[in-house]
């Protein structure tokens, strides 16, 4: 009887110092080899080069020989060959007459338009009528913000607002108006003839009204040719005195630049590339590699060129860029979490539960403290976003409980 109590015990403290162990080393293995997690989330990484150079275009100087130049057109804008894009003015005398000019036609339109009206339209509700609807249109043009079409209306309107005003006597005078301010227009346009010229684009093509002396030193054609050395050591030319914009042919646009060789490995005439330049745009625009030049100093010329966006390009030159060479899209795993099986296979465990499961991970970049691996979504096996990755665990196997 007391040799079974004895056993009893002894199985009992046996049982006991199991549990104690037990409890022991999961306790050592928290304090010491503490369980802590990663999130999975999507991420995209690249590998390319930060760098500074050149907007380069095909390029004209428009120039006038008047002292004085008021553009007619706006920056970026699409002109045709022969379209004026500025006046010329000998001197301001020139210039205060064609504001006055330009006051007077208006006026002309204006008065012309009220006495198109024939007597059976100068009724008061058709006039009432045409009125209405002329404001309702100019009220929708003012509220897109269409200023062109809200200044080409104001003259009708205002027309019709005269003729509503006017009697039969001031309708005859109406026209004795619209003579006198024709004599005068064709005086003051007399005058004109001898001070004041139009400056007309000599070829089609996108305006810009600044020229900064890199439009003759730095070309389109001379892309083909120009060295790494060459380009650090360019210097641009004294801009005429007499320049008033330049003149920017065909769609098509270039960025020049010097890039270490190290991190040109892969990349080859032809290949598209994202640029996001430091100013302008906030969006990348793809590019094509045009041209990789010779070795020179451990770096390389690199020629990129888009046929799109040279309207909003115009004012650039001398730009920062992110050039990305290769792009890699997929999960962010940390480098400690990553684990090689048996099979040889990289792969992480994650947090189903309390339970450690293997994935198997293709690893696509090396991004210094983490990995970009792919994101496979054809099956629930592989790694998904929002995963708990464990990154430090102890003696982890697929399917140990670890909580």
């Amino acid at each position: 009887m007391k040799q079974g109590r004895f056993y009893t015990t002894l199985i009992l403290w046996i049982f006991l110092a199991a549990v104690v162990c037990y409890f022991g080393y999961a306790v050592f293995n928290t304090i010491y080899a503490p369980l802590t997690t990663a999130t999975a989330i999507e991420y995209e990484a690249g590998t390319g080069s930060y760098t500074t150079g050149y907007v380069v275009r095909d390029e004209s100087v428009i120039r006038s020989s008047y002292g004085i130049t008021s553009l007619l057109v706006s920056e970026g804008e699409r002109v045709a060959r022969g379209q004026a894009v500025a006046t010329g003015y000998r001197d301001e005398s020139a210039q205060d007459r064609q504001a006055e000019l330009e006051q007077l036609e208006q006026q002309l339109q204006q008065l012309t338009y009220a006495s198109s009206y024939s007597a059976d339209a100068a009724d008061q509700a058709v006039l009432d009528s045409e009125i209405s609807t002329r404001l309702t249109e100019m009220s929708r043009y003012l509220a897109r913000g269409d200023l062109n079409s809200l200044s080409d209306g104001s003259a009708a309107l205002k027309g019709l607002i005269l003729r509503r005003m006017s009697s039969e006597a001031e309708n005859q005078a109406l026209d004795q108006q619209i003579e006198a301010l024709r004599a005068q227009i064709e005086a003051l346009q007399a005058d004109a003839s001898y001070d004041t010229t139009v400056v007309a684009a000599g070829k089609s093509g996108y305006f810009s009204g600044a020229v900064d002396g890199y439009e003759s030193v730095l070309t389109a054609d001379r892309l083909s040719t120009i060295t790494a050395a060459e380009l650090e050591a360019i210097q641009p030319a004294d801009p005429p005195e007499d320049a008033v914009g330049r003149l920017i042919a065909g769609n098509t646009w270039y960025y020049v630049t010097t890039v270490p060789v190290s991190q040109l490995e892969g990349v080859e005439t032809g290949d598209t590339v994202p640029v996001t330049f430091a100013s302008q745009f906030y969006d990348s625009i793809p590019m094509t590699v045009e041209r990789l030049g010779q070795e020179q100093s451990g770096n390389r010329i690199l020629v990129l060129s888009c046929d799109r966006y040279l309207q909003s390009v115009t004012l650039l030159r001398q730009q920062s860029a992110d050039v990305v060479f290769s792009s890699y899209a997929g999960l962010r795993v940390p480098k400690e979490a990553i684990r090689v099986n048996e099979a040889g296979e990289a792969g992480v465990y994650i947090l189903e539960g309390s339970n450690a499961v293997w994935k198997t991970v293709n690893i696509l970049h090396d991004n210094g403290e983490s990995y970009v691996v792919e994101l496979d979504k054809s099956s629930v096996n592989h790694l998904w976003p929002g995963d708990d990755i464990i990154v430090t665990g102890r003696d982890l196997y697929d399917g140990k409980v670890v909580r």
